[in-house]
């Protein structure tokens, strides 16, 4: 086996935003490792805002009904391999390190053979690994987190059981295209002919689109507004609890782990395509999806950590889910969870950071601007230029630096809230949990 280091600088050495458009490179590398994608069933999770999220309760809900399953995400908050899981548990990184020699030497032979133009994209040798990977565990089911897009995304090589599309919004608008319906459509071309589809309530123009591609296709199409759904929060932190009426059975009491109302439309998609799974030879209980959505944990998502004060971590990364954030935090403030809110904020340049930012002002009492540990980080000067910052504000680029002037300023029953960007939340993490 090559170093581990020289395999990790290799990989490195790959723009990880790189977008090569096409599927000839990861379909010519899977081949040369054995097709390891069509060893198991899978489920593909696409969308803008809430496809990790979703993804990581229908894993959870797979989970608990018995079946190994892996999980397949990114990008990845603090370490590379949370990307990879089965069974809720990471690969290790010697682990992840034989799948990058085979992946790499797979991609080495096919590029001297004239299999391929050029050199697969960091995504496309990660994605490699991960087929790999789940089919060397042996899982029952790999649930597929898209990662840009959904038409040319290196998971789009199966055909899945079901496809879950989550809220569709405006984001990587340079790939994407400008308007929602051409967003849709790429998110569209996920779903198979003949195939299964779930997709959250969406803008009109995008369901459309997702309507018109499953005609063509053949498919069905599970919309979830369709599903009589009852949601009430449970607690101080809002965790919520809902009664669904689904496509098979009807559940009373499902308690969601995962915080804040964003979260219900979220789960009852997940509810959804654990009914599909199960009707495709996947069983699939009630109780299962209830102990699943009670059970699953996804770090950095309106993630509670700390105490006196509290910390809140949320990786939202676009206006969407700034709004969303929003919400969950003027609840808060109305139940009374906090006394004030200090906002710690880091956005990447290529995101809309003013509409994000005329979310999460207003709430705020305190502001510190700083910048996620990232070349496409925006100056944390340039956040204290929008409108409605807080009386008082401050730009610390460090961003522990930051956290750490937050916290001198809050009082124990207030709430610290580090948003704005996955990469910003992912480097504090880890000093956080220890």
């Amino acid at each position: 086996m090559r170093e581990p280091e020289d395999l990790r600088r290799r990989l490195e050495s790959l723009d990880p935003h790189s977008v090569q458009p096409g599927l000839e490179r990861i379909r010519a590398m899977l081949e040369a490792l054995g097709s390891p994608h069509l060893a198991y069933p899978t489920a593909v999770v696409c969308g803008t805002n809430g496809k990790g999220s979703a993804a990581a309760m229908l894993a959870a809900i797979g989970r608990a009904a018995g079946h190994r399953v892996g999980l397949y995400t990114s990008p990845h908050l603090s370490f590379l391999e949370e990307r990879f899981q089965v069974d809720g548990s990471s690969i290790s990184p010697v682990g992840l390190d034989t799948q990058l020699e085979s992946v790499f030497a797979a991609a080495d032979r096919i590029l001297a053979e004239g299999r391929i133009g050029e050199f697969p994209s960091f995504f496309e040798i990660l994605t490699a690994a991960a087929f790999s990977y789940f089919a060397e565990a042996r899982v029952d089911l790999a649930v597929l987190e898209v990662g840009l897009g959904g038409r040319w995304d290196a998971t789009n090589v199966t055909h899945p059981r079901v496809v879950v599309i989550t809220s569709i919004a405006l984001d990587h608008r340079e790939y994407l295209g400008d308007d929602l319906p051409s967003i849709a459509a790429e998110k569209a071309a996920v779903v198979p002919r003949a195939g299964l589809a779930v997709t959250a309530p969406q803008d009109p123009a995008a369901l459309e689109i997702l309507r018109s591609h499953c005609r063509e296709v053949e498919a069905t199409l599970w919309e979830s507004e369709q599903y009589p759904l009852v949601d009430r929060p449970g607690d101080e932190r809002l965790h919520y609890s809902i009664d669904c009426v689904g496509r098979v059975r009807t559940y009373v009491g499902l308690d969601l782990a995962l915080a804040g109302a964003h979260q219900v439309e979220n789960a009852r998609c997940a509810l959804l395509a654990a009914e599909a799974l199960d009707r495709h030879r996947l069983s699939i209980s009630s109780d299962a999806i209830w102990a699943g959505l009670r059970s699953v944990h996804w770090p950095g998502r309106c993630e509670w950590l700390g105490e006196k004060p509290s910390i809140l971590l949320d990786a939202a990364h676009n206006s969407e889910a700034a709004t969303a954030l929003a919400s969950y935090l003027a609840e808060l403030a109305r139940r009374g969870t906090y006394d004030k809110l200090h906002l710690v904020i880091g956005v990447l340049a290529d995101k809309d950071a003013e509409e994000m930012t005329q979310s999460l002002y207003p709430l705020a009492d305190t502001l510190v601007a700083t910048e996620p540990p990232s070349s496409r980080a925006l100056p944390a000067a340039e956040l204290l230029k929008a409108s409605g910052l807080p009386v008082s504000h401050s730009s610390v680029p460090d961003p522990w630096s930051a956290l750490e002037h937050a916290l001198d300023d809050a009082s124990a029953d207030d709430l610290v809230c580090v948003a704005g960007s996955s990469y910003l939340v992912g480097a504090l993490r880890p000093r956080l949990v220890g």
